[in-house]
């Protein structure tokens, strides 16, 4: 996790700024161990490491020191689910039926520290035609709640196809904004292969 400032408009060339936390009030007050500097020495943010999210909000005190004058403290109370990005889907694998036009899609839920459930997340799946130089069609999934698996009926049985998924959260104490999309995967006539990230979108409802 990092968390990052901006020095104040006018304050003095020798302020130093300094990051105190606590992520419950069971938990003690910490500073940060892993400053962010600017070009110039100044504390501008910290960078945290094995963050474990509680149900309370975490409390963040940004406190400056100056030799020329006073600075003003900056205080906040943050649920820190809300401002988790998500990762992707894992493992993503898609076998299909040679005979029949269906391809089943498997995946492993994104690791977070602070939920185990399937049916905290939805997603969203994009699927386009594996082709070079001219555009491709998307075939849009409906973004659904929970599960690990989704059934895709294929238009062409003659055609490679290339997916990749993305996650949020539906229920639990999950961020409901959309993660990073994952590697697009190869499906069709071959077997499946995981291939470089790229861009392209499908969605689940």
């Amino acid at each position: 996790m990092n968390c990052t400032w901006q020095a104040g408009r006018d304050a003095p060339g020798d302020t130093q700024y300094f990051l105190y936390w606590q992520n419950s009030r069971d938990d003690n007050v910490m500073e940060c161990e892993l400053y962010i500097k600017d070009e110039n020495g100044r504390n501008t943010g910290c960078r945290f490491h094995n963050v474990s999210i509680a149900i309370e909000k975490a409390y963040f005190l940004v406190n400056g020191s100056s030799k020329d004058s006073l600075i003003q403290f900056y205080d906040e109370y943050i649920q820190l689910y809300t401002i988790e990005r998500i990762m992707s889907p894992s493992n993503i694998t898609v076998n299909c039926d040679e005979i029949k036009n269906d391809c089943i899609i498997q995946w492993q839920r994104p690791q977070i520290s602070h939920s185990n459930k399937d049916n905290c997340f939805r997603y969203e799946i994009n699927i386009n035609y594996k082709v070079r130089l001219i555009s491709s069609p998307t075939f849009n999934i409906n973004s659904y709640e929970g599960g690990n698996s989704h059934t895709f009926q294929r238009s062409n049985m003659r055609k490679k196809y290339l997916l990749k998924m993305r996650a949020a959260g539906s229920a639990c104490l999950v961020s409901s904004a959309w993660g990073e999309w994952s590697a697009p995967v190869e499906f069709g006539k071959n077997k499946a292969v995981l291939l470089f990230p790229q861009q392209c979108p499908v969605y689940l409802k």
